[in-house]
């Protein structure tokens, strides 16, 4: 009896070391401003990254946009978050306000950093407190039937293709008293706008402003929020549309429903004279590391390495509807869909053309804010390059 008594203490013992040495996972705190289904796609993502990694916990936190975000990040809580996916545009002040953990000990690091090789495939450039993580662009789509009506087989490649769709296809299809053969509807919300003026000379910046100048003047141009631009689009009211690449799965899946009533074509946006590539402005969302705890740290590079592979950016760019932000898995992704579909051509242009946004633009929001409102007023293009000179 004592015998068997025995036994049992030496097992309980076995059983309460076995059980101590289980360590519950490390929690980690993410923090996005994303809408909702991107921030389904994150949440799978987060998912996959536990399944290989046991040992880490993500919990998500959403909030309803970017301000809010960014606001609770200015007064953060007991608990912050040990990781957090702002706007790119936000890093700076962030970093400066000292909100953001530096990345270089890491980025750094022989064994678990990123390659010099790592960092120029990356589409868009690391700062020392994010790294790139979802990029948008934007594109030029068109109607390709109405587009044949004006004289085109392909979307233009240029201004002066621009007008002559205008000028020859100026027709009031659903009565309204406005051109709408040849209309464009450009999103007004200044990133199209900015994409175009960032880093470059008068001269160039003119070519843009006397083009929109030009359209809103004979009556085939407009400015509108972004949704009313799409829906205007699928509405059959416009042959050209300047809108995100995120668009191009919604033409997509408007197409395979059988709902989209035309043959969407696609095409960069025309670039400036002397430029021979494509061009493709781009902006997005970078992930960053926030918690000043070491440990905490560590554990979130893991995720910020992991994040940023090719293959998992292969697989986020998909579930997303965002630009892979490694070139390696632009390739990878326009191999896989093929390099003469809708997705492989636009991948193409973004591998040639792709243009980031800079974080300390000399192109404020109020300047491009004013802009928009005197091209909207009817001010002749001369005046506002007198404007985007003045300091």
């Amino acid at each position: 009896m004592r015998l068997r008594l025995w036994w049992w203490g030496i097992l309980l013992l076995g059983l309460t070391a076995c059980t101590s040495a289980v360590k519950p996972p490390r929690l980690l705190v993410l923090w996005h401003a994303l809408d909702p289904e991107r921030g389904v796609a994150l949440a799978r993502l987060t998912e996959a990254y536990m399944a290989e990694h046991p040992e880490v916990a993500i919990y998500i936190e959403a909030f309803p946009g970017p301000r809010e975000l960014l606001n609770r990040l200015h007064r953060p809580s007991e608990r912050g978050p040990d990781l957090v996916l702002i706007p790119a545009e936000a890093v700076p002040e962030l970093w400066e306000s000292g909100r953001l953990a530096p990345l270089s000990r890491w980025i750094d690091d022989p064994q678990h950093g990123l390659s010099a090789e790592e960092r120029e495939d990356l589409l868009a450039p690391v700062t020392p407190g994010s790294i790139p993580f979802l990029r948008d662009g934007w594109l030029m789509y068109a109607d390709g039937e109405r587009l044949m009506e004006s004289g085109f087989e392909q979307p233009p490649r240029d201004w002066a293709g621009i007008r002559q769709v205008c000028l020859r296809g100026a027709l009031d299809l659903n009565g309204d008293g406005r051109p709408d053969t040849a209309g464009w509807i450009a999103p007004r919300d200044g990133r199209m706008l900015q994409g175009w003026l960032i880093e470059r000379s008068v001269d160039e910046a003119g070519e843009l402003i006397e083009g929109l100048e030009f359209m809103l003047r004979v009556g085939c141009g407009r400015l509108v929020e972004p949704r009313a631009a799409l829906r205007a689009f699928l509405d059959g009211e416009t042959v050209l549309l300047f809108g995100p690449t995120r668009w191009l799965s919604t033409l997509e899946r408007e197409a395979e429903a059988g709902r989209l009533r035309f043959r969407l074509m696609l095409a960069p946006l025309p670039s400036p004279s002397g430029r021979t590539a494509p061009l493709v402005p781009g902006w997005g969302w970078d992930l960053a590391i926030t918690t000043p705890d070491p440990a905490q740290q560590t554990v979130a590079w893991s995720f910020l390495r992991w994040a940023v592979k090719p293959e998992i950016q292969a697989r986020w760019a998909q579930e997303a509807h965002a630009l892979p932000v490694r070139r390696s898995a632009g390739i990878q992704l326009r191999q896989m869909v093929g390099p003469e579909t809708p997705q492989g051509m636009m991948l193409g242009w973004v591998l040639d053309g792709y243009l980031e946004e800079p974080l300390l633009s000399r192109w404020d929001s109020q300047r491009l804010e004013e802009v928009m409102g005197l091209l909207e007023s009817g001010t002749d293009a001369r005046t506002i390059l007198e404007r985007l000179r003045a300091p």
